[in-house]
């Protein structure tokens, strides 16, 4: 997808609102979501980054599972950066 269509940004944000609910945790973390929510912390538009740390949120919320796999993908130092750097 390319970033400048904002077509990133739209499924980041269908993804924060389906890891609201259990069966969408479940699709994100079975189907390697998680990466690609873990990159978009690190390099996607702030509004981006903000939808995707919720999404993590909700997964490492919900699930030790999933936590572990969010901590393996590396997603510490970008949500530190962006805790520091994000919008109010």
């Amino acid at each position: 997808m390319d970033p400048a269509a904002g077509l990133v940004d739209k499924a980041v944000a269908v993804l924060a609102n389906l890891a609201t609910i259990q069966e969408g945790r479940t699709a994100i973390g079975h189907s390697d979501g998680i990466p690609s929510l873990v990159e978009v912390v690190e390099l996607g538009s702030a509004r981006g980054k903000e939808n995707a740390a919720a999404a993590l949120l909700q997964l490492c919320t919900n699930s030790n599972r999933f936590c572990t796999q969010v901590l393996q993908q590396g997603a510490v130092p970008p949500l530190v950066a962006l805790s520091q750097s994000g919008t109010p």
